[in-house]
């Protein structure tokens, strides 16, 4: 972040100075699918992905093979790459909303689906990324897609992936979570795949493995991410704003292409329906 000299050059960036370029979004997001009512409650403490949230951004069709999203993807901000040269740097995070809960922004590297809640042998894919191709600080989720026709059975099992490490290494094994019976089949719910001891990061995940047969197909899939910022909304109605240029941990970097999308974390049994905008800046 050389090009940002001080304070005062952010601000004439921020204005419009020297190329900076400004942008700032604003985004709202409703609990409805393609005009339907969310179905799924939530579970407090629990994350959810709001990138098939009707609202605006409009929803992500649901992907079926390996796709790397970027800033032209439905479900995605769709800011603006930086130019000249330059650098796109996030400077504000804010967001209210009905209920309290955590909004997460994150870059969306990779993503499939089609996976199937009944298949108990090593579903492969390749799964590569074209942003923060060191892997470090990139996380892995199971996604399940849907509002009700594609949820997953209410038999429990345990899901886990193998992926190759910051380092290069591959054939890498998480830990196995849970998926599929109550709490852990509901359409928009994410699951965090714990990493290898001594792992950092994510470059590619290989392949996602089921002990046993969740009872139905539904419809699930991988999605490899980057997370940026989080802003906390502590009440219903009650704002929660992040500046960047104040506080840990710095600015976060806007990779060119990147797909700017939405978790939420849960603090009580509502689905979500959230406002916020996000500024950004060039150098």
């Amino acid at each position: 972040m050389a090009a940002l000299t001080d304070l005062s050059d952010l601000i004439n960036r921020s204005t419009g100075g020297n190329s900076g370029t400004p942008e700032n979004m604003f985004m709202f997001k409703v609990a409805r699918h393609a005009g339907a009512a969310v179905t799924a409650v939530p579970i407090a403490g629990r994350p959810y992905s709001l990138i098939r949230y009707d609202g605006n951004p409009g929803p992500m069709a649901a992907p079926t093979t390996w796709a790397n999203p970027d800033n032209t993807t439905d479900g995605s901000l769709k800011q603006a790459d930086p130019g000249g040269g330059r650098e796109k740097w996030l400077t504000q995070f804010q967001a209210t909303g009905l209920v309290a809960g955590t909004l997460i922004l994150y870059d969306r590297l990779g993503h499939n689906g089609n996976l199937s809640g009944t298949t108990t042998t090593a579903q492969t894919f390749t799964g590569s990324i074209t942003r923060y191709t060191d892997g470090v600080g990139n996380m892995a989720w199971y996604e399940i897609y849907g509002n009700t026709t594609t949820i997953l059975g209410t038999t429990a099992t345990t899901c886990t992936i193998s992926y190759t490490n910051e380092a290069g290494t591959s054939s890498r094994t998480s830990a196995a979570i849970p998926i599929g019976g109550t709490g852990f089949r509901e359409g928009n719910q994410v699951r965090f795949f714990p990493l290898q001891s001594g792992d950092k990061g994510i470059q590619s995940v290989e392949n996602c493995d089921l002990v046993a047969t969740t009872g139905t197909a539904g419809a699930f899939g991988i999605t490899i991410a980057h997370p940026l910022a989080t802003c906390v909304i502590s009440a219903a109605g009650v704002g929660g704003w992040r500046d960047f240029s104040t506080g840990l941990p710095g600015m976060p970097e806007i990779q060119t292409g990147a797909c700017l999308s939405l978790l939420w974390i849960a603090s009580v049994t509502t689905a979500p329906e959230v406002m916020g905008s996000v500024a950004m800046v060039e150098a």
